[in-house]
């Protein structure tokens, strides 16, 4: 059975990004293509803490109310070069239940346009799609004597994004590739049988302005997904997806939702079943 493994890799590791508070409607200019939608500025604080209520969901991704727990997270400052950037962060998350901490290395893309107003263009995660080829991997291993193939080296890649390139906010909708755009051929032996796989990873802007109440305050968020997609055998497809709500006020992401998959191996009979998990925003400091 698959363990939720794209929650760990940003552990549910967006819910600990800071925003800071973007510029209103008032500071936009007459000719602004940006009028009339909020500024989204995000910026990452060294020492910031949230908690979660976290639980597993069904196949239905309904929640297992029995599963119920708290998930704390807290955000450091990156020293050195990662990559080309040092302005990354690193967050500690802890499962309280199961006393299980995770780390994810984070950094934004944030600019300021000539009239002065500031925005973050996007989200980025070191390593984001090399650490899910190395979960699958992990995966495939107890199915017998396997041969591993080889995989892309670790990348900064954009877990979410809200403007392009010239600063203009994207619409709900916009998709981009994370990783190489034709995907990532895997090439398995079980047993001196072939397993091909192609791996692809693809992001998306899905809704502005979305309104979810946390800590009995309505909250407006901006929500986007991550979907990992296995193709095996060239026909048989298994898409895990990871929803995620950015808010500035308060400054973090309040929700985060792995929704819940399987498929099964047609030659080898094995289902492969990927556990659903949901993070709310309880509590800041």
């Amino acid at each position: 059975m698959m363990k939720r493994w794209l929650i760990p890799l940003f552990a549910v590791a967006l819910p600990m990004l800071v925003l800071l508070p973007g510029c209103s409607d008032d500071e936009s200019t007459p000719t602004d293509p940006n009028k009339g939608a909020h500024q989204i500025d995000i910026r990452l604080h060294a020492g910031d803490q949230f908690t979660f209520d976290r639980w597993d969901l069904d196949q239905s991704q309904q929640k297992i109310e029995s599963t119920k727990r708290k998930y704390d997270i807290e955000f450091n400052k990156g020293l050195g070069l990662i990559g080309q950037y040092n302005d990354w962060f690193f967050r500690i998350g802890k499962d309280r239940a199961s006393n299980e901490r995770d780390t994810l290395y984070l950094r934004t893309e944030s600019r300021t346009r000539a009239n002065g107003t500031s925005y973050t263009k996007e989200v980025m995660a070191y390593g984001f799609m090399y650490e899910a080829l190395q979960q699958f991997i992990a995966l495939v291993m107890p199915l017998g004597t396997v041969g591993v193939p080889t995989i892309p080296a670790q990348n900064w890649d954009v877990i979410a994004r809200y403007y392009d390139e010239d600063g203009i906010a994207i619409d709900p909708g916009y998709e981009w590739t994370i990783g190489p755009e034709g995907g990532v051929p895997m090439n398995f032996t079980i047993n001196g049988a072939q397993l091909p796989v192609t791996a692809k990873m693809t992001g998306k802007f899905e809704a502005r302005e979305e309104k979810i109440t946390a800590n009995n305050k309505q909250i407006n968020t901006w929500k986007s997904s991550v979907t990992a997609q296995f193709t095996l055998l060239g026909s048989v497809e298994l898409k895990v997806k990871v929803n995620m709500w950015f808010s500035d006020d308060p400054n973090t992401v309040v929700k985060v939702v792995q929704e819940s998959a399987q498929t099964t191996i047609p030659i080898l009979n094995l289902p492969f079943t990927v556990d659903g998990d949901e993070q709310d925003l309880v509590s800041w400091i």
